[in-house]
């Protein structure tokens, strides 16, 4: 055995500042970096972390052993050191008052140089990064509602945090500095009626707003609230409700003079789009990118949205429109069957689209239209007769897939399929309560890989997908599980090995059908429920 000498040893400080910093880039958390650099005594490894991180973010799962002790130690002995610094910050909700407490032991009670600021609310997984899908309650009523989207299930917060996290944005001395905001995706903010109290009281340079909000009513009490400050808003509504409250004399008051970027996301079928959410966006005429990622419930005419639609009740509004990105899918009760050059024919002007049009047994028909490149990152009520698979990859980029079809079962070649156009496929959603016909053909030795697939839901389904998904499937990074109870003990009288495997790991059971909890024979099969039950 050749043994290294001292002179073939290399040490970290032998290396040119860029490889340090590319080392710097893969260590994870952030904050483990920052407390291994600052205040070691060496000056050059300080200064490289001080020049290089201006931005900081502190949203990894410091709840275990030792990051829970990391992070009082940043707070301690490496902000003090960098705060000057930070240009841009990240932060979990759990930490915005340990942050103002660090920041009321400096000289200085802001962040001077702060100009973005983000917070998130929804626990990520330690081991994968990627967000739960599934709330800690899962809510199935809404599977009463044809063609009716439910995931992701957003973070209900109790009202004492709703009220706290607005008290703290209102008042906290960093949001004064900021000019970009942005809220967590998965939980929804309210903004209260009483317009005396701003959203953003202190935030007079704010100019990006990035919230996830309840309903269509706050997003129009917001725009009122930001008026011409506002260049840049993106929101995501997560009640498509709207109730018995008019708000057209809001919508008419709107004053956005300089928004030029205008991105709304309603994945939650929208019952009052022709009443409220038009007339709001004909009320945007300074837009000049914008993008609308939409699921409408049609109820006052019988026609799906198309391109003549788009032109007249949208682009004729916005003079100033230069990019007009969407996936708009419409859904019509008691359809009568349309012609595809009828839509065709109403896309003369958008050379880049493509368009589907899907009629189910259950007398639902669906109607989805996007500008190309595709440009959203999920697809809802995919059937086999959606054009889900060509040669351009126009999906490779959908990480959220919720498969329906009450026409014909979905077999296996078309799984086989979609683990090859969907290579970064982490939700999939499973409606389909039709027998596979082809289950015969399939070689059990072929098994096929979703390789990072967190979140399986298998709530309306025929035992074939729950067999094909947990026995014939290998899913390495299955976290969260949603199954027919009838299934579940199924696949577990089997104890076949490929389910234990992709069982392993997962943290999150919903037992449906009936809604149960997890029994000690369920647990047997899901080592980790096993232990924090027990």
């Amino acid at each position: 055995m050749n043994c290294l000498s001292n002179q073939d040893i290399i040490e970290l400080l032998d290396l040119p500042d860029e490889m340090i910093l590319n080392i710097m880039n893969k260590v994870k958390p952030q904050a483990l970096l920052l407390c291994s650099i600052i205040n070691i005594g060496n000056h050059r490894l300080e200064q490289l972390a001080l020049d290089k991180y201006h931005s900081i973010d502190l949203t990894f799962d410091y709840e275990y052993y030792p990051h829970g002790l990391l992070l009082k130690r940043f707070y301690i002995d490496v902000f003090p050191r960098i705060y000057n610094n930070i240009q841009s910050l990240t932060i979990h909700t759990k930490h915005l008052f340990p942050i103002h407490t660090a920041l009321d032991a400096i000289p200085d009670t802001l962040l001077p140089n702060l100009r973005h600021l983000k917070i998130l609310i929804n626990r990520r997984h330690p081991h994968i990064g990627t967000p739960f899908t599934i709330a800690f309650y899962y809510d199935q009523r809404s599977y009463n509602f044809p063609l009716y989207a439910t995931v992701p299930q957003f973070v209900y917060m109790r009202d004492k945090l709703i009220d706290a996290l607005l008290l703290w944005i209102r008042s906290a001395p960093l949001m004064s500095s900021i000019n970009s905001f942005e809220f967590d995706h998965y939980a929804p903010l309210i903004v209260p009626v009483n317009n005396e109290n701003l959203f953003f009281a202190q935030s007079s340079y704010l100019t990006d707003v990035s919230i996830t909000l309840k309903e269509l009513p706050d997003c129009v009490r917001l725009l009122n609230q930001l008026g011409s400050q506002l260049y840049s808003f993106t929101v995501n509504i997560i009640d498509a409700c709207v109730g018995n409250v008019d708000i057209t004399s809001e919508i008419e008051s709107i004053c956005c003079c300089n928004l030029k970027k205008f991105k709304m996301t309603i994945y939650r079928n929208m019952l009052a789009y022709e009443k409220y959410l038009l007339p709001l966006l004909q009320h945007l005429s300074s837009v000049k990118y914008l993008t609308l990622l939409l699921a409408i419930y049609i109820t006052k005419s019988n026609r799906f949205v198309d391109g003549f639609h788009l032109e007249r009740n949208i682009v004729s509004h916005m003079p100033h429109l230069c990019q007009f990105d969407f996936h708009i899918r419409s859904v019509l009760k008691n359809f009568s069957y349309i012609e595809l050059d009828i839509v065709r024919q109403s896309f003369v002007k958008q050379k880049s689209m493509d368009y589907t049009i899907e009629y189910f047994n259950n007398r639902y028909g669906q109607c989805h239209i996007y500008s190309l490149p595709f440009i959203g990152d999920r697809l809802d009520f995919i059937s086999n007769r959606f054009p889900l698979f060509d040669n351009k990859n126009t999906f490779i980029n959908i990480t959220m897939l919720l498969l329906f079809d009450d026409v014909k079962p979905f077999e296996n070649v078309f799984f086989e399929r979609i683990t090859l156009s969907l290579p970064h496929l982490r939700t999939l959603e499973i409606f389909n309560q039709l027998e596979q016909e082809e289950k015969a053909k399939i070689r059990t030795t072929n098994y096929i890989e979703f390789s990072h697939l967190s979140t399986l839901i298998l709530h309306c389904i025929h035992m074939d997908y729950g067999e094909q998904l947990l026995c014939r499937t290998h899913l390495p990074h299955l976290v969260e599980l949603v199954i027919r109870n009838n299934v579940l003990l199924t696949i577990i009288d089997q104890d076949n090995q490929q389910a234990r495997n992709n069982c392993l790991n997962v943290e999150r059971l919903f037992i449906v059908e009936p809604w149960i909890e997890p029994t000690s024979v369920h647990l047997k099969f899901f080592p980790k429920l096993y232990m924090k039950n027990f």
